[in-house]
């Protein structure tokens, strides 16, 4: 497969969808109230600009649209390793449409998941959600309410959102099901939840696992703790199976990191700056399965804003030995397209690799590998 043929295929894709005006295609549980006009150009409106700069509008052929794609700032060619090495039709088919979303957005664009259901079930979700026992977290718009997941049939508490709890529970973020390829965290198993954030994946993941698996969750964010330890409180069934560990993960262990505690806002980085609120210290997966003693580690998940690549790399040793089902996200960057699959991929252990994606927006574009058969 060359990568004009991925160029040609989002060129075919931009043609198709260039005169949408999808008005419904938007979370404004995610994003808030659309605010139109937008002044602000962002680096999505400058690409289309330069697009429409050079004619992109005025000429709606493949042919032309394939040359404007490949003359434009926008990296077409960060997504091509990875669709060259997925395993299916659908996977390839999806990562188009996400190209075309990236470049077009949500007016011209509509994602797989974007359907009444998708609303519908937001709004069950909202209607099971406490009005008075909420927790306000200080991030763009985001209400944490206290939701029993009894209604779902999932004998789960917890504060978080509905938009949340859709993406985890019911759209099912970290599992794959595609034909006869499953990938998910089954009873017993050991998980390593990269990003704990506000505990909701530590509750998924344990409720899978069961008694006799194990959860550790890397979570260091102070107000992000707070949370995680609330939910985690709400739900004794499931408390003795998970773990935090409050160290942020790296390819390296005991480098120093400086925070601003904001919760899901916070800014992380290697070096100190203005306004930094504390630090703590790195600590990679391999060092943390020595020194816990795992005997095996059956799922890794990872969703840490762009650090995927790096903790990636500081668990090397634990993926030859256990070939652990993983599940990564790649959509903090253009460049995890490639850089992500190429790292797992040339460990050479065997995996197939899988593209999903659980929202209506930009966001939860996830990479499923796996060594089954």
């Amino acid at each position: 497969m060359s990568i004009n043929n991925l160029i040609a295929q989002v060129a075919a894709e931009l043609v198709a969808s260039v005169n949408n005006d999808y008005r419904d295609n938007y979370d404004y549980n995610r994003y808030g109230a659309l605010d139109l006009p937008q002044k602000r150009l962002t680096i999505k409106g400058m690409i289309v600009k330069k697009l429409n700069d050079r004619g992109f509008f005025n000429d709606y052929t493949n042919q032309t649209i394939s040359r404007q794609i490949k003359d434009t700032a926008y990296p077409v060619a960060d997504f091509f390793y990875l669709y060259d090495l997925l395993a299916d039709d659908y996977s390839r088919e999806l990562m188009v449409k996400i190209i075309a979303y990236r470049i077009l957005g949500h007016t011209k664009v509509k994602l797989p998941l974007s359907t009444p259901e998708y609303w519908n079930n937001q709004k069950l979700i909202e209607a099971n959600q406490s009005k008075e026992d909420v927790i306000s977290i200080g991030f763009m718009n985001f209400q944490l309410p206290l939701t029993n997941l009894e209604f779902l049939g999932i004998p789960i508490r917890m504060y978080y959102s509905a938009s949340g709890i859709n993406i985890d529970f019911i759209i099912k973020q970290y599992e794959l099901h595609r034909h006869t390829v499953n990938v998910q965290a089954e009873p017993g198993d050991v998980v390593i939840d990269g990003g704990g954030c506000f505990g909701d994946t530590a509750l998924y993941f344990a409720n899978l696992v069961g008694g006799k698996g194990k959860v550790k969750s890397f979570e260091f964010i102070p107000k992000n703790i707070e949370v995680f330890n609330k939910n985690v409180t709400l739900n004794p069934a499931l408390k003795s199976v998970i773990e935090l560990v409050s160290h942020p993960l790296w390819e390296e262990s005991d480098k120093e990191v400086f925070y601003q505690d904001n919760g899901p806002a916070s800014r992380v980085s290697l070096d100190p700056f203005d306004g930094y609120t504390g630090k703590t210290t790195t600590l990679s997966i391999d060092d943390y399965v020595q020194s816990a003693k795992l005997e095996k580690v059956d799922f890794i998940k990872m969703d840490i804003e762009g650090a995927e690549t790096n903790a990636l790399l500081g668990a090397v040793e634990t993926i030859k030995k256990f070939r652990p089902k993983l599940a990564i996200a790649l959509y903090h960057s253009t460049k995890d397209f490639e850089s992500i699959p190429k790292l797992i991929n040339e460990l050479n252990i065997g995996y197939k690799f899988y593209l999903s994606h659980a929202t209506i927006f930009g966001e939860e574009t996830m990479l499923f590998a796996t060594t089954a058969k």
